[in-house]
């Protein structure tokens, strides 16, 4: 039996998950950017766009850290579908953990991402535990992607 590819699922020009599990720590963000760094140059963004890229998975991720419970795992899921970066990070926390829409985090999260979105599960039946929280957010490619 063939082994179906996320390509098969989803279309062509459709690639990833790369999929990061690290402890909820501020010492492991540089892992993450470097690895989100490398997926996007790889996916075609231009120098631009990676920055963009980098800047939100640092405060996605860092927000998420903040609110964490000691111990927690970050998990980091990159996927490129369609000429987009669609990045999932989520831990879990101690409290609500969603960051507030006012905050200056947020706004720039908005600002330099196409789509933004962030809720909590009260259960989350992969992981066991109360309270995981999840921030998604997708960058579009301004430019046709190589491949």
């Amino acid at each position: 039996m063939r082994r179906c590819e996320l390509v098969d699922w989803l279309g062509p020009r459709c690639h990833g998950p790369v999929e990061l599990r690290v402890p909820a720590v501020a010492r492991h963000l540089v892992t993450v950017r470097m690895i989100t760094q490398n997926v996007a140059e790889n996916e075609g963004f231009d120098p631009d766009e990676v920055t963009d890229l980098v800047l939100a998975v640092d405060e996605a991720c860092a927000s998420l850290i903040r609110a964490s419970v000691p111990e927690a795992l970050l998990t980091c899921r990159l996927s490129i579908a369609f000429g987009a970066l669609r990045v999932e990070a989520s831990t879990t926390t101690v409290t609500d953990g969603i960051p507030s829409q006012q905050s200056f985090g947020w706004r720039m999260l908005g600002t330099v991402t196409d789509s933004l979105s962030a809720w909590r599960y009260e259960f989350d039946p992969q992981r066991g535990v109360d309270r995981v929280v999840h921030i998604d957010f997708a960058k579009q490619a301004a430019r046709r992607m190589a491949r």
